[in-house]
């Protein structure tokens, strides 16, 4: 039990001479020490935080101190004292948040790159698109290699995918090579979804991902592999770069 105390804030020798003083009532020092086999000046010092903390108290008799325990419910009271501090500290930094962000240049314009392997690797991809932002997604490329890479190894998560996005309502803008014309019609028929053409010469086994402030890059092969960019100027750029190409693709017949 004295771990377990530990755990509620008490430290290992305060929660031994607690419960002693459960078991023996009111006591004077001697008998804690027996009970608990601590040296005589390991015992006051742990009295004295007891009682800092409530839950020892004492009276005088005949000049000598009685110890006395208070009551297991004391602990409620800690934990309310330990809540409303901790609500008086988070007002506090609720207060400051907005200064410390400002001093932080790094929150400015944070960027990096995290590369992915394998089908897991690809899972996290496709659900940071879902999962961190609702912005629209924009995708370029997607070829046969591609398509047939998805349903093999992706088959599962693909459906999750369409359906967590349908259900936030999260648009996607895909420009896909004529020669996945087939691939694009059913791709076209799911909710909050624009598919157009690009000429034979865009068709390749990689995928470019844009949406909120990232830019994720996916090569498929035997081994899919892929790139997530945390960059508002390269996604800013990609944007553009997608805006000229959805310009010059054909709609669907």
């Amino acid at each position: 039990m004295i771990k377990e105390l530990q755990k509620l804030g008490l430290g290992k020798y305060e929660s031994q001479i607690y419960l002693a003083l459960l078991k023996l009532g009111e006591s004077p020092a001697k008998p804690i020490i027996e009970e608990t086999n601590l040296h005589r000046q390991i015992i006051y010092d742990a009295l004295d935080k007891l009682i800092a903390k409530g839950f020892v108290s004492y009276v005088l008799q005949a000049n000598r101190k009685y110890f006395k325990a208070s009551s297991p419910k004391k602990f409620i009271e800690l934990f309310d004292e330990q809540e409303k501090e901790l609500e008086e500290k988070k007002s506090e930094f609720d207060k400051l948040l907005p200064k410390l962000e400002k001093l932080n240049v790094s929150s400015v314009d944070e960027q990096g790159a995290t590369t992915y392997k394998g089908e897991k690797g690809i899972r996290a991809l496709l659900d940071d698109m879902i999962e961190d932002s609702k912005e629209e997604i924009l995708t370029i490329g997607a070829s046969q290699i591609e398509a047939e890479s998805f349903q093999k190894q992706l088959n599962i998560n693909l459906p999750r995918f369409h359906n967590f996005r349908e259900k936030q309502r999260q648009s996607l803008k895909i420009l896909l090579s004529e020669k996945m014309k087939k691939r694009a019609k059913e791709i076209d028929k799911q909710k909050y979804t624009s598919v157009k053409l690009l000429s034979e010469e865009f068709t390749s086994n990689m995928s470019t991902n844009i949406y909120g402030d990232k830019v994720s890059i996916i090569l498929w092969g035997s081994q899919p592999f892929g790139i997530l960019i945390n960059s508002k100027e390269i996604a800013v750029a990609q944007k553009k770069y997608f805006d000229l190409l959805w310009k010059a693709g054909k709609k669907l017949n």
